[in-house]
């Protein structure tokens, strides 16, 4: 290679500008930013829960799991709530059915034609708006997909206990998310789907979140 040759290699090699989108070696696994990883994997995981994982559960649920209209689970804290017919019981126990010498659980998940509708309860200090901030911070650091959307509206239960509510949504999910805290502990109620169920889901999730009560003593 002559002289003049290697100084044009030189200078181009000086002036090249990889842009703003040229990510370097050590971020990228298998040649992808290793920062758009994890939201994008959450995305897929979400989308497979939706449409695979949760129908399937459904399918494999025994007859006898399969909530009849009128059931009413328990929370520890004192808190119950009606489910719907149809829906398949796969975390939780029905009043009544208390796990001997354990107390409630923390805890209920159903799941009804691909939609997930969860219940938790514990300790917090703050109020609903607060509790909603939490929840919302905490799936931002574990870069979950799921993010909040449109504005915070107040929500009040058949038993009248105030909460906050909002849209909670990703790509090919939606849902909702509600907050609630009484008495010193916190209820954490999130319901996700495909992004248009069907109008009975909808009415069950309603029904359900408006069915929350506090009964300000273990349920027997």
């Amino acid at each position: 290679m002559g002289t003049h040759a290697q100084a044009e290699s030189v200078s181009s090699a000086e002036v090249f500008d990889p842009g703003d989108r040229w990510v370097p070696v050590d971020r990228r696994w298998w040649g992808l930013d290793r920062r758009t990883l994890l939201p994008a994997l959450v995305v897929l995981a979400l989308a497979f829960l939706q449409g695979v994982v949760l129908p399937r559960i459904d399918d494999a649920i025994p007859v006898a799991d399969v909530t009849t209209a009128g059931d009413v689970l328990a929370l520890k804290g004192g808190f119950t709530f009606t489910a719907d017919g149809g829906w398949s019981l796969v975390e939780g126990e029905l009043v009544g059915d208390e796990p001997s010498g354990q107390g409630y659980p923390d805890a209920a998940v159903l799941t009804r034609g691909g939609t997930q509708f969860t219940v938790r309860t514990g300790t917090f200090t703050g109020d609903s708006a607060a509790l909603l901030d939490q929840i919302e911070q905490t799936q931002q650091k574990l870069g979950s997909a799921l993010t909040a959307t449109g504005d915070r509206v107040a929500v009040t239960t058949l038993s009248g206990e105030s909460g906050v509510m909002t849209r909670y949504a990703a790509p090919q999910v939606d849902g909702v998310l509600a907050a609630f805290v009484i008495e010193g502990t916190g209820v954490e109620i999130i319901a996700l789907g495909p992004e248009q169920p069907g109008q009975d889901i909808l009415t069950d999730v309603g029904a359900m979140i408006a069915s929350l009560t506090h009964t300000g003593k273990e349920s027997s």
